[in-house]
């Protein structure tokens, strides 16, 4: 019997002042043997260790807006448990990631009662899960080039403004200026 191992921590800091959401803690690497080996993290990303890859983009980003990652962000995944598959290759994601709304919902709330922190979210998978049923989406790039940067409470299923914070590479800050110009506009107002 295969043994499941424990999911990472979030990445906890006192008073933080947005949260941060990643899908969930799944990558692998290729052994000596050439074998699929699970990477395991201690926390959400691997914040705290060594290898920051898996959040050096994000990182890159938020310094941007005027966070620093080790003290004003708590950071958790929707989806803490590792999975089999990455999530762009998990076909059972997105059910995986609706049954843990409710969680992170109350995780969060625990933090931070109000709902007025953000959460960054670092991928499309998780805008497209999180949105209300009935809610027209918007593609990634209708996302970083509207005026309204903020995703308001009432329109997604955490309750809280949510900002698209993306890893992938064309969303980066140096690739989407105006798109961090407004953002830091917005959390210069709360």
């Amino acid at each position: 019997m295969k043994t499941i191992p424990t999911p990472p921590k979030p990445w906890i800091v006192p008073n933080p002042k947005a949260f941060v959401l990643g899908c969930d803690p799944t990558a692998f690497y290729t052994n000596s043997k050439g074998e699929r080996c699970p990477i395991l993290f201690n926390t959400v990303f691997n914040l705290g260790g060594s290898d920051l890859r898996y959040f050096a983009s994000i990182q890159k980003n938020l310094g941007k807006l005027g966070f620093e990652s080790t003290t004003h962000l708590y950071v958790q995944n929707l989806v803490t448990d590792y999975q089999t598959e990455e999530t762009s290759k998990n076909k059972q994601w997105n059910k995986l990631a609706i049954s843990s709304i409710p969680d992170r919902r109350v995780e969060f709330d625990k933090v931070e009662s109000n709902r007025e922190l953000p959460v960054f979210l670092t991928s499309e998978r998780l805008y497209k899960v999180l949105m209300n049923p009935g809610e027209k989406l918007l593609s990634a790039s209708e996302l970083y080039q509207s005026e309204d940067v903020v995703i308001p409470p009432e329109k997604n299923l955490l309750g809280r403004p949510l900002i698209a914070l993306y890893r992938h590479p064309r969303y980066n800050c140096n690739n989407q200026c105006m798109y961090f110009i407004r953002v830091k506009g917005f959390l210069n107002t709360i």
